[in-house]
């Protein structure tokens, strides 16, 4: 069976479908043929409607090719007008619709699962508007992050939120999930950065609440019923999102610590030394870094797998730590920070030893050249774990004290008693520790082993998180393939209400269904 018929047996697995939605008709694709046609009022851009298999590949794979639906038309408007009119037939016709911006989530919560019709909003990608004197920027859904960080940047503004996927996640999206990122510890999630947002409703009804308003205490805060919603209640348009100034000054360290006790005792040095500059914490385990080149590491690349394979200790070979600060005076920050990697180095509880006993010197960064080079240790090891192998990722959170151990956890799981072998499979850890954020990635290396890993790892991840104070989705979402957990990190009572808020706003359930509830 080849990658993508197991991906498209997948994709029916998660639900069957619901055998009151109608199947794509000819008369449906000239209804959306013919709103497409419209121009949008702003720009003069008709939308587009793709029914050609061969390019509609891309929309119907989910970007780790896991999934794969069957949608059998691809519509690309425009406008918000026809988004409205869209999702008003869609409703009326009992037509299942799936919005998708970058589809670079993790959850297949922008994937078909079976012939429902997706909904890219790619082509909503007018230039973004700042404002330098309201400190905010206005975004189409399917502008890309990368493009507003530079659109703000032209201004001397920064967007709070940024991540390894900038260069093809789109707004929309990032909203409907609830991005957070490698910043979340200094400026927070969307939920504390969008000042208003345009959205159209499973019912076609288009609310605007765009604003730039940071105080708005009049009645119910709407915006925030969509933002996490993962396109289940409505569309995401158009979006405002607060600015801030750009940081005259970027500082960057990076540590190779012994152990998980180190990183701890690290990150509390950090917070005593560098709180109101700090804006960023990430961990890589040095398994993580396997994948990666040896030449485009500062240090010496180590493994453990014998010890692993002998069942003895599953404790990391290092942990990579990246210490950013952003403030307003070079001088001072990098002040800062030495007197920070100073105490580091005193401190008997920040170990860096190799095996041999060798100490590795914390490296600061000293130009935006080697800031960049040094980042992308952290930004490049998703992708390439992920071409690794077969992947499976796993996006949780957990108390800090708690946050490496689903990796001891899961390696012992998966290595005791020689079950698999350490380097045909691959169990890492890396994140964003200052909000407890940890992406435990199962890498299959040979690509053989899927069913064997699936029984290990599922629901075992979530009953781990479930009973360890976590969550079971830190960041990506819930999507499908989460549904079924969902109940783990919610109470009955909270979840009965979400499904009688998804039934009162899309009565015939027809935008996303299948994810997150029904």
């Amino acid at each position: 069976m080849s990658v993508f018929e197991a991906a498209r047996q997948r994709a029916a697995h998660y639900a069957n479908r619901n055998p009151l939605f109608a199947k794509v008709n000819k008369n449906h694709l000239e209804y959306f043929n013919c709103v497409l046609r419209e121009p949008c009022p702003r720009n003069k851009k008709p939308g587009r409607m793709l029914t050609d298999p061969h390019k509609i590949v891309s929309f119907n794979r989910d970007w780790m090719n896991q999934v794969e639906g069957e949608c059998p038309v691809v519509l690309l408007p425009t406008s918000t007008q026809q988004v409205a009119a869209i999702l008003r037939y869609c409703q009326s016709e009992k037509i299942g619709i799936v919005p998708q911006c970058g589809n670079t989530g993790l959850v297949y919560g922008s994937s078909a699962l079976h012939d429902e019709v997706i909904l890219s909003l790619r082509e909503m990608n007018a230039d973004p508007v700042v404002s330098p004197q309201t400190m905010s920027a206005e975004a189409e859904a399917g502008v890309i992050l990368q493009q507003l960080q530079e659109a703000a940047k032209a201004h001397d503004l920064l967007v709070p939120i940024t991540m390894g996927s900038k260069g093809s996640a789109q707004i929309g999206g990032a909203v409907s999930t609830n991005a957070g990122g490698i910043h979340f510890a200094r400026y927070g999630s969307m939920h504390a950065n969008v000042l208003g947002l345009e959205v159209v409703t499973a019912q076609g009804e288009v609310l605007d609440m765009m604003s730039t308003l940071r105080k708005d205490n009049a009645g119910y805060d709407m915006k925030h019923l969509f933002i996490g919603s993962e396109g289940t209640l409505g569309v995401v348009t158009r979006v405002s999102l607060k600015l801030y100034s750009f940081p005259r000054s970027t500082q960057l360290a990076l540590f190779r610590l012994s152990t998980f006790e180190s990183v701890l005792e690290l990150y509390r040095l950090a917070q005593e030394h560098l709180a109101e500059c700090l804006s960023a914490f990430e961990v890589v385990d040095g398994e993580s870094l396997l994948v990666t080149p040896q030449e485009e590491l500062p240090f010496p690349r180590t493994s453990k797998s014998d010890t692993f394979r002998a069942g003895q200790d599953f404790t990391s070979a290092y942990f990579c730590v990246m210490v950013e600060t952003n403030g307003s005076n070079a001088e001072h920050d990098m002040e800062k920070l030495s007197r920070f990697v100073e105490a580091a180095e005193c401190n008997p509880r920040c170990v860096s030893k190799g095996d041999l006993g060798e100490s590795f010197e914390p490296i600061l960064s000293q130009s935006l050249a080697q800031t960049a080079q040094l980042w992308n240790l952290r930004e490049d090891t998703p992708v390439r774990l992920a071409s690794a192998g077969t992947i499976y990722k796993f996006d949780v959170s957990f108390p800090l004290d708690k946050f490496y151990d689903i990796v001891l956890h899961f390696r012992k799981m998966i290595y005791k008693d020689g079950r698999f072998d350490p380097d045909e499979v691959l169990v890492v850890g890396y994140g964003h520790f200052g909000d407890g954020n940890i992406h435990l990635n199962v890498v299959d290396r040979t690509r053989k082993h899927s069913d064997a890993l699936d029984a290990v790892l599922f629901p075992a991840v979530y009953e781990f998180c479930a009973a360890n104070n976590g969550s079971i989705s830190a960041e990506h979402g819930v999507g499908v393939q989460k549904k079924a957990y969902l109940g783990l990190s919610r109470k009955p009572e909270v979840i009965a209400l979400m499904r009688t808020l998804k039934r009162t706003m899309d009565p015939n359930g027809i935008l996303n269904p299948y994810k997150v509830v029904e």
